[in-house]
């Protein structure tokens, strides 16, 4: 049994005492003596036994409702919490430089991934870093990579990348779109996140989130980007 999951039980036990201590005092300071004229009063004894009896249904009845109901929100809790740790221990969430011996391991192993290639010099391919680092956090169900080109020439020529900033979408291991230099971005540098994301949510390697991402009214424009350049 897992640390996290003991200290919940131990948390409901406490909890369960502190529930039951304080509904008997309120139900304590809710009683009053009856006390009519030509009324038979029962003795302190038998008021005291049946008030208890009372007490322990009342009791019984709003305890189960409070603790099932703290149950449950502990229970959903600990999953929340229990997926979390799987989602950062499979690397899901997060955007990972991998190396070219790494690559082919990286790619096919996932259902869905986005490997963006760039370089160490190229001011754009740090505009996409930062882009996708945030979309790699919410978009969980794709892997998100970065590839320094220059030290990976096999994988370069293979996909026969020419300009750099590169970001290529995977399909069960095969290249499925790719995204060259800012041109389907607005051939702007000053693009959002959301726009980027509308632009892999294009591709099919995640799913949209809201409807802004799922639209896809981006201002396109031309321009031409040179052989292995920072599209400048």
């Amino acid at each position: 049994m897992s640390n996290s999951l003991m200290g919940n039980m131990l948390t409901e036990v406490v909890m369960e005492k502190a529930i039951r201590d304080k509904l008997k005092m309120q139900m304590g300071q809710q009683q009053k003596p009856q006390k009519a004229k030509g009324i038979e009063i029962k003795s302190k004894e038998r008021v005291r036994e049946d008030s208890d009896l009372e007490d322990d249904e009342f009791f019984d009845e709003e305890a189960e409702k409070i603790l099932s109901r703290m149950k449950v929100e502990r229970i959903d809790e600990f999953n929340k919490k229990n997926a979390k740790v799987e989602q950062e221990k499979s690397g899901f969430g997060e955007y990972r430089e991998i190396k070219e011996e790494e690559f082919l391991n990286s790619v096919t192993k996932n259902k869905f991934s986005v490997v963006h290639f760039y370089h160490n010099d190229f001011e754009r391919c740090k505009i996409i870093d930062m882009h996708l680092r945030e979309i790699a956090y919410t978009h969980t169900e794709c892997k998100f990579f970065y590839l320094n080109a220059e030290k990976a020439p096999f994988f370069i020529q293979k996909l026969a990348i020419r300009t750099l900033p590169t970001i290529v979408c995977f399909v069960d291991g095969v290249a499925k779109d790719r995204i060259v230099g800012f041109a389907d971005l607005g051939a702007k540098d000053d693009f959002t996140t959301l726009e980027l994301t509308r632009r892999i949510v294009k591709s099919g390697v995640i799913k949209p989130l809201s409807k802004e991402e799922k639209g896809f009214n981006l201002n396109l424009g031309k321009r031409g980007d040179s052989d292995y350049s920072d599209d400048d």
